[in-house]
């Protein structure tokens, strides 16, 4: 059976010839060096916008695995760690279904670190050879109970879907280019705008640069060696979310998909420290506490995490570029005006009504209205005199070297009549 781990070792292993510049192999990219001068003079500029009153920011990782699942060997020390060593606020571990989990698996405070408790379940595969196969699952977050599988260990889907929500948990499509039936995206609460796994297959013609670099140089420059392979746009994945925002709010996340289970050159690939910083969840939550006293706040607890994922206030970032806290994107009632809503809230259409959004660090805004993109700017700041209905959500990208990269995608606000 073709697992994740053995699809990528055999594309590790067969891919080496594909290098050999005059085959046309590996696409070209800047060097280890020019990337990390880029990032460097981009991280010297972080100025952190104003806070929003009435939230507070937290960052953390959805889907993660440890030894629970068959395919990972990841203690719950080394999650932990690597958690802490990245300052993660919350931690969402959904390992392959065991009722194991319950009993075994990571779940509540550990120390500064909130580590909420999923599963993933899998929805089934569309047909093709190992190269084309994809699998679809469901990501049930915030789960406080076992679920129950029917006959014969058989997951009846309705009955699957109906249990999540019993539980007040969220359920989120993982790998959705891999759902067989596509009915099921009525169920769910939202779905995965980009997957580290994902994009990783979808690039196999870059696999052999990689690990000719992780062979010499990923001890000392893991970071710009990674960053050319995982962060991408996933394109398909945004347009189908932007499908479905245009009739329903419905969440789009990033999955960190983090295993700890590739090997090669007797060091791991895939560390649970470099897969938590790649790509991270920032979540707004209610708080009457200012975000400048943040650490005398009242504890960041799953009901309300789960509640922040739930209403859309959540972008993505690939904080491997540099740390994306402070990010914005609110409806103001006139320019300068008082906050009105922000990422993931519904506001009605009125006179004056603008939309800001306002960046850590210089890069280039895009604002999309109902998947179409209708106005660009770079600097900090994007604001948008809006004059008519839809689903509006921003995306932010920085300059490294010699292309424009994806840094953030932010949760729409969704302008009604």
């Amino acid at each position: 059976m073709w697992t994740r781990r053995r699809f990528i070792q055999a594309a590790l292993a067969s891919g080496l010839g594909a290098c050999v510049p005059v085959l046309g192999g590996c696409s070209r990219e800047p060097s280890v060096g020019a990337i990390r001068d880029a990032l460097a003079a981009l991280r010297s500029q972080q100025v952190r916008p104003p806070s929003v009153a009435g939230y507070v920011e937290f960052r953390g990782v959805v889907h993660a695995h440890s030894n629970l699942s068959h395919d990972s060997t990841g203690t719950p020390q080394e999650v932990l760690e690597a958690a802490r060593l990245n300052r993660l606020d919350f931690l969402v571990v959904t390992d392959h279904y065991t009722p194991r989990i319950f009993t075994e698996g990571l779940e509540g405070r550990q120390g500064a670190v909130l580590v909420v408790r999923g599963v993933e379940i899998a929805l089934g595969c569309t047909r093709g050879g190992a190269l084309t196969r994809r699998c679809a699952s469901v990501l049930a977050v915030g789960l406080r109970e076992p679920l129950v599988p029917g006959a014969n260990e058989q997951w009846d889907w309705d009955a699957l879907f109906q249990s999540i929500q019993r539980q007040g948990a969220l359920s989120i499509i993982a790998h959705p280019r891999g759902m067989m039936n596509s009915s099921y995206f009525r169920y769910a609460d939202g779905m995965e705008i980009y997957d580290i796994a994902d994009t990783v297959r979808d690039r196999l013609v870059d696999v052999p640069r990689f690990l000719l670099d992780f062979a010499v140089d990923y001890a000392d420059s893991r970071d710009e060696i990674v960053l050319p392979l995982i962060v991408e746009r996933s394109g398909w994945n945004l347009a189908e979310w932007d499908r479905f925002t245009k009739t329903r709010r419905f969440i789009g996340l990033a999955g960190n998909d983090a295993h700890q289970n590739l090997r090669a050159f007797g060091r791991y690939a895939d560390p649970y420290a470099l897969s938590f910083k790649a790509v991270n969840t920032h979540v707004l939550a209610a708080s009457e506490t200012a975000e400048s006293l943040k650490a005398f706040a009242p504890g960041l607890t799953t009901e309300k995490l789960v509640a922040a994922l739930r209403a859309g206030r959540a972008f993505a970032a690939f904080n491997l570029l540099a740390d994306a806290t402070g990010f914005r994107f609110a409806a103001h009632a006139g320019d300068g005006g008082a906050v009105i809503a922000v990422l993931g809230d519904e506001v009605p259409m009125q006179a004056g009504l603008t939309l800001v959004a306002q960046s850590p660090v210089p890069g280039l805004f895009e604002l999309l209205r109902d998947g179409v993109p209708i106005r660009r700017r770079e600097g900090r700041e994007l604001r948008h005199r809006v004059d008519r209905t839809g689903v509006y959500r921003v995306e932010v990208s920085l300059k490294v070297v010699d292309r424009w990269r994806p840094w953030i995608f932010a949760n729409p606000i969704y302008v009604r009549a």
